[in-house]
């Protein structure tokens, strides 16, 4: 037997499955394929066969052959599984590629939620103070809900753009806040961002995607892929991502030719480490039933927690859309619900934040990581978590007395949007810097 050498590639789809007009199945061959940087245990052959048990009427105890859920083509059944995938990998950054979504780690990211794309870096033309400044770019540049990046002391820092006039003033605002005013001249990188939508936009992601698993003589086809859930933590401070797909329709090539495992594209970015960067919460409450009105946006300050360990899981409901026009019995996903849900280990407790479960108090979650640079850098953001447990609890199991926050995302209003406000008021973002 062949060695179980095997690598995942990754295809943006321009329709759902990936249908052949023609013939009502999915065909690869408008699909390009990147070979993506991932974890090689958790790449398996997926699926089970889709089909249904006979109940019929017998004479004895013996068993039917099962009915496939298939349709015929060419005078046989055509082959069809459904299931999901698993995926392992870092996070590691553009570098100084093009943009994300001619990488296979953007194009997981877009059938999970949607995209905002950042822009070059800004310096400070005056300083404000440290949940604002005023840009040498245009205002209109800055986008709300866009995680905002800078260096402070040798340290990453961010913070998630509120408004790009706040007060009136042609300043920018962020929240929560830096450590410091951010000086004058200083790098600002409002970074790439993904976001999860809501109001009109709920349900919505940037689209599917198609896999193909390569091994010596394997080859198999995963299309109308959507991301049914992330979960985001770190081995060693290297933070790793999880992600399990939903695929439409599976099926097996494996008489492609010479098929055989694809060395992966390596960017030459940084994987995000949880080093040389804060995990803080917002030092005063933030908007969340009502929406903010008016010029000012949510300008928090910030409260930086010792946080040994986080993990933050995106979840999304996936229903199928369903209909009978092709083998897949469906038009597409719909995102009919989405839950996020962050833990962080603290090894020194906050006590500010102990009443936070009983008052219902929301705060901004963000979690930095470093490098932060040209095409480096990471964060996650909930701009308003409310925990879903008493704070004040602190676990003695351990040698160390340790507080756990456990939030989940709720409604956040603290954005002044405008035309531009793509990831405005939404309650979850994970920002990549891009190749600025």
């Amino acid at each position: 037997m062949a060695p179980t050498w095997r690598s995942l590639s990754i295809a943006a789809e321009g329709a759902f499955a990936s249908i052949d007009s023609s013939t009502g199945l999915p065909t690869p061959g408008a699909l390009s394929f990147i070979s993506a940087l991932v974890d090689r245990d958790p790449i398996i052959v997926p699926g089970d066969a889709a089909a249904t048990d006979r109940l019929d009427a017998r004479d004895g105890p013996f068993s039917l052959p099962r009915e496939p859920d298939t349709v015929w083509s060419g005078g046989s059944r055509a082959r069809r599984r459904t299931g999901s995938i698993s995926v392992r990998c870092d996070l590691t950054t553009l570098g100084t590629g093009v943009d994300y979504k001619g990488t296979g780690l953007g194009r997981m990211l877009g059938a999970a939620m949607k995209f905002s794309a950042g822009t070059a870096p800004d310096t400070v033309a005056a300083t404000v103070n440290a949940n604002s400044f005023d840009p040498t770019a245009a205002t209109n540049t800055y986008i709300m809900g866009n995680i905002l990046g800078t260096e402070i002391d040798g340290r990453a820092e961010y913070g998630a753009i509120t408004s790009n006039d706040q007060g009136g003033a042609g300043v920018v605002a962020y929240s929560p806040a830096t450590s410091g005013t951010i000086g004058l001249g200083a790098t600002v990188r409002q970074m790439d961002t993904w976001y999860v939508p809501q109001k009109t936009s709920s349900g919505q992601i940037d689209g599917t995607v198609a896999l193909r698993i390569d091994g010596v003589g394997v080859r198999t086809y995963c299309y109308g892929c959507a991301v049914e859930s992330i979960a985001l933590s770190h081995d060693g401070g290297r933070v790793m991502a999880d992600i399990v797909f939903q695929a439409a329709h599976i099926t097996d090539d494996h008489a492609a030719g010479t098929t055989g495992p694809v060395e992966p594209i390596y960017l030459d970015g940084a994987a995000p480490h949880f080093r040389g960067a804060y995990a803080t919460l917002g030092a005063t409450a933030a908007t969340s039933l009502t929406d903010a009105s008016g010029t000012t946006g949510d300008v928090a300050g910030r409260l930086v927690v010792d946080c040994e360990a986080f993990s933050v899981t995106m979840t999304n409901t996936l229903t199928p859309k369903g209909f009978s026009n092709d083998i897949t019995g469906m038009s597409g996903w719909e995102v009919s619900d989405c839950t996020v849900e962050a833990s962080l280990t603290l090894s020194s407790a906050a006590a500010i934040v102990d009443d936070d479960f009983y008052s219902e108090t929301p705060r901004a979650v963000m979690i930095g990581t470093g490098p932060l640079g040209v095409g480096m850098g990471m964060a996650i953001n909930l701009p308003a978590g409310v925990l879903t447990s008493d704070a004040s609890k602190r676990d003695i199991s351990g040698e160390i007395i340790k507080q756990i926050l456990n939030y989940s995302a709720s409604r956040f209003g603290g954005d002044i949007p405008n035309v531009q406000g793509r990831g405005s008021n939404t309650p979850f973002r994970l920002g990549l810097n891009g190749n600025w």
